[in-house]
């Protein structure tokens, strides 16, 4: 079935109408996202509700919802499930498959704070005493168990109690625990609190280098002399501890302009996030030379290859000379191929001109009958050369001029005219009366004799 060319405009232009709609309604579509950035009173949330805070100032087509959670783990499992599109994690837990990073946020530090009469002076001291950690899902309660797996220490010996913050801190200023385990950036308000509230200290965790042979997340850390206190210093001078990384992540369903997005916020936005929570300073981009623990969105990748030339950049000279040889052999092949129609087309005038002089020299009518047969023939071949493309129109046009002259010829003879005035019979024989006509145009219409 062949299409007319108007139809086909028509249609291109519908379908570019369509585009456009679409383009456009996605252009103002506003896409609404959910951030699990745990506990209310960690440093996480305030960052997130910074970073929520930011991006919907300068990009109106996006809002954020930050919502409190249990914690790390919990946060892993509400991305996997597609409830929460972002969430704060720390660098030692559990991926998900449908997690993909996006950044960096700030490094945590295991922190250990201990009664000063209860007598624990390292992590192994916890034997027979009671400890607050924080309740169960939470990456920090995992981060505890890890840390006493490698310090040799069964759940058995000592009274480990998952308890929320609020309640950590009472029980310690009550006497009820001995201890506190929180995973946390030095300076937090919880753990300020917390040593503002009783006589405690912090106890150093040294084996850092150790753990990390256990867990490539784990980094080396201090908490820096005086982070809690300045006079007396709390800590008197920087403490060796371990330290992990949190990080912000994004579901892998998250389109990636969305995403490149959010991580030029982070880093083209830093003042303003700093302005709002002092940890903003903090954030990096991955270290992807050394690898990442979890795949990098696609989104964020955008963002951090932006300078990064493009493959037509860093491809542009084979390139031009890849599309310059293209376009000499597409010149060639047009050359030739129009070399070709011409001399398609001079062998059909040839031929013409050929039954022209033949047609002239005819004496008898079957003669002439036989330069009209071949004189069809010429035409049919010619038609379907067309029609493939092997002929031009403008070259059709030319032979039509032609052949429309060698036909006039053939069928004026036939009439008589040219044969003395008698117009022979088929058989060669003279008839009386008029000739009988029988030449067709280029159209393939029959034109009657009179």
């Amino acid at each position: 079935m062949k299409i007319s060319f108007r139809s086909f405009i028509a249609a291109l232009l519908a379908v570019a109408a369509v585009l456009v709609v679409y383009f456009q309604h996605e252009r103002g579509r506003v896409r609404q996202l959910n951030f699990a950035a745990g506990p209310r009173d960690g440093e996480a949330f305030q960052l997130a509700e910074a970073i929520a805070e930011v991006t919907e100032r300068y990009n109106t087509r996006i809002q954020i919802t930050v919502l409190e959670t249990r914690g790390s783990g919990h946060n892993m499992r509400l991305l996997q499930q597609g409830r929460v599109q972002l969430a704060a994690v720390l660098a030692d837990s559990r991926p998900v498959q449908a997690a993909r990073l996006v950044a960096p946020l700030y490094p945590d530090a295991f922190q250990l704070v201990a009664r000063e009469d209860s007598g624990i002076e390292s992590v192994a001291d916890l034997r027979g005493h009671k400890i607050a950690l924080p309740p169960r899902g939470a990456g920090q309660f995992d981060s505890f168990w890890f840390l006493a797996d490698h310090y040799g220490l069964a759940a058995s010996e000592f009274e480990a109690l998952p308890m929320s913050t609020d309640a950590a801190n009472f029980a310690m200023s009550a006497g009820a625990v001995d201890a506190v385990f929180r995973v946390r950036a030095p300076g937090n308000t919880s753990i300020q609190e917390l040593i503002e509230g009783s006589p405690t200290h912090l106890v150093a965790i040294d084996q850092a280098a150790a753990m990390r042979l256990k867990q490539p997340a784990i980094e080396l850390g201090t908490i820096p002399k005086g982070s809690y206190r300045g006079h007396p210093p709390l800590p008197m001078g920087d403490l060796e501890t371990a330290e992990v990384q949190r990080l912000l992540i994004a579901s892998n369903r998250v389109e990636p302009a969305i995403v490149s997005t959010i991580t030029r916020v982070l880093f083209e936005r830093r003042r303003d996030l700093v302005n709002l929570t002092p940890l903003a300073g903090f954030i990096s981009a991955p270290d992807r030379a050394t690898g990442t623990f979890m795949p990098v969105h696609a989104g964020a990748e955008r963002y951090y290859n932006r300078e990064k030339p493009s493959f037509l950049q860093e491809n542009a000279e084979p390139i031009a000379v890849f599309l310059s040889l293209i376009v000499l052999l597409g010149s060639g092949l047009l050359r030739v191929t129009s070399q070709r129609r011409k001399g398609r087309l001079d062998s059909y005038n040839h031929e013409l001109l050929v039954l022209y002089a033949e047609a002239r020299g005819a004496g008898d009518r079957r003669s002439l009958l036989k330069q009209r047969d071949k004189l069809m023939g010429v035409l049919g071949r010619v038609v379907d050369d067309a029609e493939e493309g092997r002929i031009t129109a403008e070259g059709f046009n030319v032979f039509s001029f032609t052949w429309d002259a060698v036909n006039e010829e053939v069928r004026d003879r036939l009439k008589g005219g040219g044969l003395g005035g008698r117009a022979l019979g088929e058989d060669g024989h003279g008839r009386g009366g008029g000739g009988e006509g029988g030449g067709d145009s280029p159209s393939g219409s029959p034109e009657a004799g009179n």
